[in-house]
């Protein structure tokens, strides 16, 4: 079976196609995708993407997808709503959708056998029980939470560097840096790029704080290893004492975020887990789903 994985995330849509023994046969990416289909322009990004992911897979024939996307979970009707798309656009009967975290999970770990803490655009904790049942904490959206994620951390920078402007401070070494990203040092400017921009624009300047030698991006970047480490421990008080990956790019911006998280959590084992999503989903897409 050739099988199809995508990995729909906030900064890009990644495709792999694999055959029966898992051997890569391409791969790529695409504009980033959510699974908020209930907004029609969501929507519309969505069909324009698996039209595009159905011309360059082609040559490949693939007989099975798998797909990762973020913002749904695998029984919702945004979920089953995205199927219908892909297996409109590409062909395929076998379809499967599941969120992002899910995909990831497996590239970690069998089911029931640890934790994953995911820091991306968002940020979110999963189990997933022997028998595929879910726990999930945290993944609530920028609205109410986020803790960790690159949209906190670019949105935390944001708000240390006008406290300091507020109190009449300079913006240091953060702000300068957080200017460059904007290509503006004005409100104007500023509030075009966040405002504009939204979820995605505000998760980039999470690079910029990473990247400042300042105090107060520091204390950022420690206070995100603090947020993530109580989604392990959330995990852990509900399920018990299991390893720990942390994934997602934001999770590698920095050291310190590691080491913050482990300080938070001790007696947890916590590793840093680079998951190719895409190809652990096309995996189990020439796997017919199985896990």
């Amino acid at each position: 079976m050739i099988g199809l994985g995508l990995d729909a995330g906030g900064s890009a849509t990644r495709w792999t196609v694999v055959d029966g023994a898992g051997a890569v046969l391409g791969a790529g990416e695409m504009a980033s995708v959510d699974g908020h289909l209930f907004n029609p322009a969501n929507r519309v990004r969505f069909v324009a993407m698996a039209t595009a992911l159905a011309e360059v897979t082609a040559p490949f024939a693939p007989g099975a997808v798998v797909a990762g996307i973020t913002g749904l979970t695998g029984d919702s009707p945004e979920a089953a709503a995205a199927s219908e798309i892909l297996t409109q656009a590409l062909g395929v009967s076998s379809v499967r959708v599941e969120d992002d975290l899910w995909i990831g999970y497996h590239a970690a770990f069998a089911q029931g056998a640890g934790h994953v803490v995911y820091a991306g655009t968002g940020s979110v904790g999963l189990h997933i029980k022997e028998d595929g049942s879910l726990i999930r904490v945290g993944g609530r959206g920028m609205l109410i939470d986020d803790g960790g994620s690159a949209f906190w951390i670019g949105r935390e920078g944001l708000n240390t560097l006008y406290r300091r402007i507020d109190a009449g401070q300079g913006p240091g070494v953060l702000g300068d840096a957080l200017f460059a990203a904007i290509d503006g040092a004005d409100w104007n400017a500023v509030r075009a790029y966040v405002y504009g921009g939204g979820r995605n624009a505000v998760a980039i300047l999470a690079m910029s704080v990473a990247g400042a030698d300042d105090p107060g991006a520091t204390a950022i970047l420690v206070q995100a290893g603090r947020e993530l480490a109580r989604l392990g421990r959330d995990l852990v008080a509900r399920i018990g004492v299991l390893p720990v990956a942390l994934q997602g790019r934001a999770a590698s911006l920095h050291p310190t975020i590691l080491a913050s998280m482990r300080d938070a959590a001790p007696g947890l084992d916590i590793t840093l887990h680079q998951a190719d999503a895409a190809m652990a989903a096309a995996k189990l897409a020439a796997g017919n789903g199985r896990v």
